[in-house]
């Protein structure tokens, strides 16, 4: 079975299905270009289609087509020409020209600058869908002549996804990975061939694209041409279908039948894909993840069919990090687009001004003005209004005016608060055609300000956003389904963690460590702190403050907690290149932390110099940290010191550059090495950073902040497996209350399971090692654990097992299964590495790594890799690997290499087995890679292979002896021609003989015959295609493919005659891949 089979028709199939229309090229390499609706191979759009398809679409108001040819023309050369623009530029050009178009003039009407639809969104059925496999693209001056993606969907002749399928096979044990690859290698992403000044891949292709999906059936998943590997997910919604249905599908099955259902791809396109700017600075395209389309989609379908304003409103449940402000965004822009709910009002409310900024920058992604309401007779003004605008509008707006005091009726009253006001806040407007965004709605929904939003707009639809509604009995009316409505979409802790659209949060306790919890060390602190007071005076004082106040702003405390802080960062956060935030008591507190910390920093720094020898690398990064506060004014008598910080905080632009990875490198980019966010309340919720995986806490947080608290950790990054909270005052108990307000026993498991201790990985680690034992062991390897655990203490017995082990995963599923199950392991080793509870597995980790590596090398599988284990472990590894002689970064070596003997004799040491099979695979990759060159020569080395495995199984010296012989043969390559023939002549010979011809031979009569054709073609071709461009001008193919056809007629061969249109097209697939031989050997005899 092949990938072809197996992956790639079944997606084909499906989409047929879908209604979709196939064109089904086969598992070869195309040389037809009109089989793919294109003239040549260097096209990347379907013009015909297009030109058909728009034309057809823009109709005037009686249904006459108005588009003329030239406009059509011009149409296409407005998507193809994208000047000096980068691939991301280019395809958010082209992304605004597929939403609105426009022509010079409709010649039928006379109207001017008419709109152009380039697709109809509104009517799916009537644009025309393709679905093209092994669409090949020429790629001329690149280090590969043509890129083939498997498969290219196309709407209106424009291709909006490109698919990548991929199997498990002998040299790939990681076909995911190798399909992300080769993504990158197509769109010329690839870094290391850019820094290389080589040339790869064709861009123009991703020009338009929407969509890049990986799949090897079982798993398949999506993401954007800027989408790293960590961010490409599973679809796992049908909708509008019932997701019930998915029941029985696989990944693909699942993705193609939510996302390519033709009116699902459309709105996907039209209202949920957007480019943005990140907080770490660069753009990106951004797709919908599935939960976002289902719940805007559910919301919009409420607005159609509810008949009042409660019925029409509810919450959506969506945890922390699972992008609310975008599903708002994407319901917005459906919307707009639609003709039934586009004069809606929409206001966004919010209770948080760092939440508004963040929010203000997501909501200009509707499009169009976003009016931000900024006092309450503004409020009044523009929310009054019947027009379908986009508001923001923080809920404290709705705060009732209080009646002032005079000093009269003050001192009679005996107070000077203000006196509530003897009327409601009033209706701002009635109308049913609002709807009203909330978000974080848990937090004011119970407040007089929530009944006040209520009363201004009574007949508003109401959709409550949060990641922590209020659930429980005791919350009473108060809960957020009961205030708001019904559920309309829920996505929860757990939905994000397995779905890899967040991480899993590590819970570290320290506060046993700075003993403040003990009645004992809480009374020897405050006799530290009140030496000089009395004991009547340290009595008020401790039942005034207990554990806060002075307490948490204590100089020595905090130093002592910064010095334990700063050595948890640097041995387990740093190591991977992230970032750490810290909350603080108060703004006071955050000014001692900021101290502190530094104060640890210059500590550490010392301690690393005096290392023998210090660790250089290690010295550089710790002086190129830094701190900033990030905290908020305190008005005009404001303390000095908080001024101080604060500027400080604004003029390094600290909370920009510290969502930036660190460039040690940049002169200019000196505040990226800020390491530590140091907070009070800012930055609590709403805060997106994904390079912060810690956040230190020595501050009370109770119920949904300390939820949304926590959350800002575990956003995905590559390279990041957790995120970690360090708790420093004692929060257990209030997050065991917090994660209780979910009060269903499968609710509260589920949050507790996405909450974990450090400690609760080591029963995992240690789970994942006994599975990789059992793995290798149920293969057959003996006495594999004591191996790995070096109990063996002999080199040669080591050797031994290695072999069995490597021998074993020979199988590129078992292969497949033991790196899965190896990355597993390392992952849950580098979540607890360096604590000591770690160290008995590194030895472990070492020598399943050194396999790995042994394997990659013996079956030349440039899949495997440790690309998703941490840096900490990679670094354990590869310093082993090193010690050992083995550089990990080092690519197998290839059959071909000057040292390959060198290296196999390093590899293999004295055993002939380990040796005879690292040679069988190099020779055996090597016919594959050359195979295309010449067919027939590598088909029948690879017999050989076969044949001396058969003959001298077991005879391992022999084996190795026979095969170095062989590879040899294979270095030289086809030296001669055969029976009179020139060399290039038996080349074409051999081939032909085996396609052209059913039973793949020859009749003895016909040979002379033949042989002349074959020697008249190599003639036909060297005096054509050394000229210019020869293999990107389709003319001058044609011509020779003509004159190829003609010479066959004139053989006299029959079956020949019969195939020729066949045998035409392998004649011309193996000059194009002999090019350069069949010039050389032109060049040789005028020599």
């Amino acid at each position: 079975m092949s990938e072809y089979t197996e992956v790639e028709q079944p997606f084909l199939q499906q989409l047929e299905a879908l209604g979709w229309t196939v064109v089904d090229q086969g598992a070869g390499l195309p040389q037809e270009a009109g089989r793919s609706l294109r003239a040549n191979f260097r096209q990347w759009l379907l013009p015909e289609v297009f030109d058909a398809a728009v034309r057809s679409i823009n109709r005037t108001d009686d249904g006459q087509e108005w588009l003329m040819d030239r406009q059509l023309e011009d149409l296409r050369s407005q998507l193809l020409r994208q000047p000096n623009r980068t691939l991301l530029e280019a395809n958010e050009a082209i992304q605004s020209l597929l939403f609105k178009a426009q022509a010079d003039v409709n010649e039928l009407t006379g109207e001017a600058d008419p709109v152009v639809r380039l697709i109809d969104f509104r009517h799916p059925e009537n644009n025309r869908f393709h679905a093209i496999n092994q669409f090949r693209v020429d790629t001329p001056g690149c280090v590969k002549t043509f890129i083939v993606p498997d498969i290219v969907l196309f709407v209106n002749g424009i291709p909006l996804a490109v698919v990548e399928c991929k199997k498990g096979s002998e040299t790939c044990a990681n076909p995911m990975q190798e399909a992300f690859v080769q993504l990158q290698r197509y769109m010329r992403r690839r870094k290391e061939t850019e820094a290389a000044g080589l040339k790869e891949g064709e861009p123009r292709l991703f020009h338009s694209n929407l969509l890049l999906i990986r799949t090897c059936g079982i798993e398949a998943d999506y993401g954007t041409i800027t989408s790293g590997e960590e961010h490409f997910f599973a679809w796992k919604t049908l909708y509008p279908r019932d997701d019930a249905t998915r029941e029985g599908m696989n990944a693909q099955q699942q993705l193609i039948a939510g996302m390519f259902a033709k009116p699902n791809l459309l709105h996907i396109l039209r209202t949920c894909s957007v480019f943005m700017d990140t907080d770490g600075g660069s753009r990106v395209k951004v797709v919908c993840r599935y939960q976002q389309f289902r719940a805007a989609n559910k919301i919009a379908e409420r607005l159609r069919t509810g008949r009042t304003a409660m019925a029409r409103s509810g919450v959506v449940w969506h945890t922390q990090g699972s992008g609310k402000s975008l599903t708002m965004v994407f319901l917005a822009r459906m919307l707009r687009a639609s003709r039934d709910l586009a004069d809606y009002k929409i206001v966004l409310v919010n209770d948080r001004q760092d939440l508004e900024e963040q929010l203000g920058e997501t909501a200009t992604l509707i499009g169009g003005r976003v009016n931000v309401i900024e006092s309450r007779q503004a409020l009044r003004r523009h929310l009054a209004t019947d027009s379908s605008d986009i508001n923001m509008v923080m809920i404290h707006k709705f705060q009732e005016h209080k009646q002032t005091l005079t000093n009269t009726v003050a001192e009679a009253l005996g107070t000077y608060r203000a006196m509530p006001s003897g009327k409601t806040f009033g209706v701002v407007n009635a109308s049913e055609r609002i709807i009203l965004m909330i978000d974080e709605a848990h937090r004011t929904q119970s407040a007089e300000l929530g009944d006040n939003l209520f009363e201004a707009f009574p007949n508003a639809t109401r959709v409550a956003f949060t990641g922590t509604p209020l659930i429980t009995e005791r919350h009473g009316e108060k809960k957020t389904h009961k205030r708001f409505g019904e559920y309309i979409d829920t996505y929860r802790l757990m939905d994000a963690v397995n779905d890899g659209a967040t991480l899993q949060i590590l819970y570290e306790g320290k506060t046993a460590d700075s003993a403040l919890n003990e009645k004992h060390a809480f009374d020897q602190a405050f006799e530290d702190l009140f030496r000089d007071r009395s004991e009547e005076e340290l009595l008020a004082i401790k039942r005034k403050y207990g554990a806060t106040g002075d307490v948490l702003e204590a100089e020595n405390r905090i130093n002592a907690i910064a010095e334990d802080l700063v050595s948890h960062y640097v041995d387990n956060i740093l190591p991977n290149g992230f970032k750490a935030q810290v909350v603080c008591h108060s703004k006071l507190a955050c000014v001692r932390y900021q101290a502190g910390i530094e104060a640890a920093l210059a500590e550490r720094i010392k301690l690393e110099e005096a290392e023998s020898p210090p660790d250089g690398e290690l010295i550089k990064r710790l002086r190129f940290l830094k701190t900033a506060v990030v905290v908020s004014s305190d008005g005009t008598n404001e303390p000095a010191y908080i001024t101080h910080v604060r500027k400080q905080a604004a003029r390094m632009s600290a909370v920009d550059d510290f969502c930036r990875g660190f460039d040690l490198d940049d002169p200019d980019r000196e505040y990226t090495g800020i390491a530590f966010l140091i907070v009070c309340d800012m930055l609590l919720t709403g805060f997106d950073a994904p390079i912060e995986q810690v956040m230190y806490i020595d501050k009370k947080l109770r119920e949904h902040t300390l939820l949304q608290a926590i959350g800002r950790t575990n956003r995905v990054k590559k390279g990041k497996q957790r995120g970690y909270i360090v708790d420093y005052i004692g929060l257990s108990n209030h997050l065991t209350d917090a994660l209780s307000l979910y009060a269903a026993s499968d609710e509260l498991q589920e949050l507790h399971d996405g909450m974990q201790s450090i400690a609760s990985e080591l029963p995992v680690l240690e789970e994942r090692y006994q599975r990789l034992l059992q793995h290798l062991a149920a293969l057959g390897v003996k006495d594999i654990k004591a191996f790995v655990t070096g109990a063996s203490n002999d080199p040669e017995t080591d050797a031994a097992i290695v072999h069995e082990a490597v021998k074993a995963l020979k199988d590129e599923r078992q292969r497949a299964d033991f790196e899965v199950y190896l990355k597993k392991f390392l992952l849950s080793l580098d979540i607890i590495l360096p604590q000591p509870e770690a160290h008995p597995y590194r030895v472990s980790a070492r020598r399943f790594g050194y396999i790995l590596q042994a394997t990659k090398e013996r079956y030349k599988d440039t899949s495997i890799d440790l690309g998703g284990a941490g840096e900490k472990v990679k670094a354990l590894i590869n310093e082993y690997l090193i010690s050992l002689g083995i550089n990990p970064k080092i690519e197998p070596t290839e059959l071909l290499a000057e040292d390959f003997l060198e290296k196999l004799a390093l590899h293999a040491g004295k055993n002939s087995e380990a040796k005879a099979s690292e040679m069988e695979h190099a020779i055996r990759k090597h016919c594959t890679v050359h195979h295309d060159e010449d067919p027939a020569f590598y088909k029948s080395l690879s017999e050989k292979v076969d044949a001396l495995i058969e003959k001298h199984h077991e005879e391992w010296d022999l084996l190795a002896e026979k095969l170095a012989e062989l590879r040899a043969e294979a270095i030289a390559g086809r030296r001669t021609g055969a029976d009179g023939m020139s060399r290039e002549a038996t080349t074409f010979y051999e081939h032909i003989l085996q396609v052209g011809f059913a039973v793949g031979s020859i009749n003895d009569g016909e040979k002379a015959k033949f042989k002349v054709l074959m020697e008249t073609t190599v003639e036909v071709l060297q005096e054509t295609i050394a000229s210019v461009d020869f293999w990107q001008n389709p003319d001058k193919q044609k011509r020779v493919r003509g004159m190829i056809k003609n010479e066959i007629a004139k053989s006299g061969i029959e079956e020949l005659k019969q195939n020729r249109e066949r045998v035409t097209v392998e004649i011309m697939k193996l000059a194009k891949n002999r090019h350069d031989e069949l010039i050389r050997t032109i060049r040789a005899g005028a020599a």
